[in-house]
């Protein structure tokens, strides 16, 4: 049993594409154009492209400004929200030098050398923190970045 029917002849060196032709009844007529197909199909093709260009081309110059001005927003707000931020982690570190002491005696272990070298640096980070609006001006100074005020003349 073939596949391929009586009507469909297989392609040959001078035959024009696709041996087997589409039966079309008399007195009916293809929906399409010959080629109308091709036409639709570039047209798809000619519109992802220009989507794929416009990301490609669009996207190194809007994403940039996109991300800075996300980060500047969010240092704002971590600007702001800098005075509640100290205050609870100087209470954060308080309570976790409290627990490791209570742990310490009630348990009767020895505090381990890397919790005390971790709970040290986050006691000077946390002072360095708090102290920051006192300390800023003379780093400043000190590293020759801040503004030195103008004197009037006079």
């Amino acid at each position: 049993m073939s596949v391929i029917g009586p009507s469909c002849n297989l392609p040959s060196e001078t035959s024009p594409g696709c041996g087997c032709a589409a039966k079309i009844e008399p007195g009916t007529e293809p929906l399409t154009e010959p080629g109308g197909g091709k036409a639709a199909g570039t047209a798809v093709a000619a519109a992802v492209v220009a989507v794929a260009c416009t990301a490609c081309c669009v996207l190194p110059f809007t994403l940039p400004a996109v991300v800075l001005a996300s980060a500047g927003s969010l240092i704002a707000v971590f600007d702001h929200a800098h005075g509640l931020m100290t205050i609870l982690s100087i209470a954060v570190v308080i309570c976790a030098w409290g627990w490791i002491v209570w742990r310490s005696r009630t348990r009767g272990l020895k505090i381990r050398s890397s919790v005390l070298a971790a709970m040290c640096a986050a006691t000077v980070l946390t002072a360095t923190a708090a102290l920051w609006p006192v300390m800023g001006p003379a780093v400043f100074q000190a590293l020759g970045v801040a503004k030195k005020p103008k004197h009037p003349a006079g």
